[in-house]
């Protein structure tokens, strides 16, 4: 009879079973390679921004240097061409003021005329300006400082950017030679206010009303303070458009004015009658194809060397110089800032 022991036996093949403590080592062993991982993984990221970071710096920084270095280029060019055109400008004279409006030498023997427009601005100085803008020459605008009041200030701008000269013609036309010394004062003064409201600037001349009053003292005065020019016109190439036959006949104006222009005239117009506007394409072509050069009133007084100073126009029989107009052949009126003097343009009639 065989023996048979009581204890079941272990099953064929089986793993023994784990611990407690042998499943938490593990856990814990694993735990540590993740978080091995995972640093690894924080360092190289925080390496890789640093890198770009570093890269982007450089770039900024070549980028500014290559910037800095055009900059410095740019500005050494543009001083040497500045250079360059100031010796240009002291060694070559000016001979083509129409394009400038600045102060200009003139060739000997150039032909120089002023065309001047007195009472505006109104509705025809418009086209007035189209027609200089579209021969490319300038003139000189004797305004209303009450009509400045109520004008666009575009269209002052307008006169400047085709090199026109503005210019004073008091605030409201009133003859000079009527008024006192202040009123003929503060009529300039007004006048030239209204276009420092408007544009900034105040004229750069004067026209009294009519001609009249050159010996008020308010006028002399104010001319010399302000260091505004004086000027009026001449007589023989004056087409008087206010009156017949030239007010209404476009043709007529032109023609008078060709016939007798003369060199350094300046030409007495008015952009308020609407014939004297349709007149100025057959006369600025007309004075072209004799050879007339067109400048500003300031240009003109700039360039005559026909003056002559108010000793000698009474000497040559003026009662009194600085009444001598209208109706004599002193045809404009400067001041000399540094000696206070008058002196006039002479013509030979």
């Amino acid at each position: 009879m065989s023996y048979m022991s009581n204890k079941s036996p272990r099953p064929s093949g089986g793993a023994p079973k784990r611990t407690m403590t042998a499943q938490l080592r593990a856990l814990s062993n694993t735990a540590l390679v993740l978080a091995t991982v995972l640093m690894v993984l924080l360092v190289a990221f925080v390496w890789m921004a640093t890198a770009i970071k570093k890269k982007d710096a450089k770039n900024t920084d070549d980028t500014t240097a290559t910037t800095t270095t055009s900059a410095a280029a740019t500005e050494e060019s543009t001083a040497d061409s500045s250079a360059t055109e100031a010796t240009t400008a002291e060694t070559t004279p000016e001979t083509t003021p129409e394009a400038t409006g600045t102060h200009a030498s003139y060739p000997e023997g150039t032909k120089l005329i002023a065309l001047t427009f007195d009472d505006g601005p109104c509705e025809y100085t418009p086209q007035v300006l189209d027609t200089l803008q579209k021969h490319g020459i300038p003139a000189t605008f004797f305004l209303l400082g009450q009509n400045v009041t109520g004008t666009d200030p575009q269209l002052l701008q307008r006169m400047l950017d085709l090199n026109c000269e503005i210019g004073n013609h008091t605030w409201s036309h009133t003859v000079l030679s009527k008024v006192d010394e202040n009123q003929a004062y503060e009529e300039l003064q007004k006048c030239d206010q209204a276009l420092m409201d408007k544009i900034g600037q105040k004229a750069t001349v004067i026209r009294p009303p009519q001609g009249a009053g050159l010996a008020n003292p308010g006028l002399l005065k104010y001319a010399l303070e302000q260091r505004e020019y004086c000027i009026n016109w001449n007589d023989i190439s004056c087409p008087a458009d206010w009156q017949k036959p030239a007010m209404g006949d476009a043709h007529y104006t032109a023609q008078h004015v060709i016939d007798n222009a003369s060199s350094y005239d300046c030409v007495l117009l008015h952009d308020s009658h609407k014939s004297t506007v349709e007149s100025l394409d057959e006369m600025i072509q007309g004075l072209k194809d004799k050879g007339y050069v067109f400048v500003t009133v300031t240009q003109l007084l700039e360039a005559t060397s026909d003056k002559i100073g108010i000793d000698e126009a009474r000497a040559q029989g003026w009662t009194d110089a600085v009444e001598a107009y209208p109706g004599g052949p002193v045809y404009g009126v400067r001041y000399e800032y540094s000696s206070n003097k008058y002196f006039f343009g002479k013509k030979s009639y």
